[in-house]
């Protein structure tokens, strides 16, 4: 039941967080942002949303709990290719003139999908722990 609460933690701070972070001015509404790359990032957000969806569905309404938590892995691999591949398009982890908190020294935003992916990675080596019983 632990990994089951931790994935559905997950799911929810993976994609609700993001939402209603990158809602403001700094993402979807940036006056410097193109139209074309809004699109992509309503794309992004609404993914990940319905990633978070399905997977809740399957968790709480099937009772199945491998399949969540790889659809939430997969959420926070995607942010961490994101970050670790930013040398190759000249991305970075906090917009110019954005003040955004740094805990221990850390973008929030990667802090917070560190934190994410450590509840992830507990949930699923309770779940193979489980299995293996």
């Amino acid at each position: 039941m632990t990994s089951k609460y931790l994935t559905t933690i997950c799911l929810i701070l993976g994609s609700i967080i993001p939402i209603i972070v990158d809602t403001g001015h700094t993402h979807l509404f940036n006056v410097d942002w193109d139209e074309h790359s809004r699109v992509h990032e309503v794309w992004r957000l609404v993914t990940n949303l319905s990633i978070a969806v399905v997977g809740l569905y399957i968790l709480w309404f099937k009772n199945y709990s491998f399949l969540p938590a790889i659809l939430s892995t997969c959420i926070i691999f995607g942010f961490f290719i994101a970050i670790i591949s930013m040398p190759l398009y000249d991305g970075l982890a906090i917009g110019e003139g954005i003040q955004e908190p740094n805990p221990f020294g850390i973008p929030a935003n990667i802090f917070l999908f560190m934190l994410i992916g450590t509840l992830q990675f507990i949930s699923i080596l309770i779940l193979l722990k489980k299995k293996t019983n």
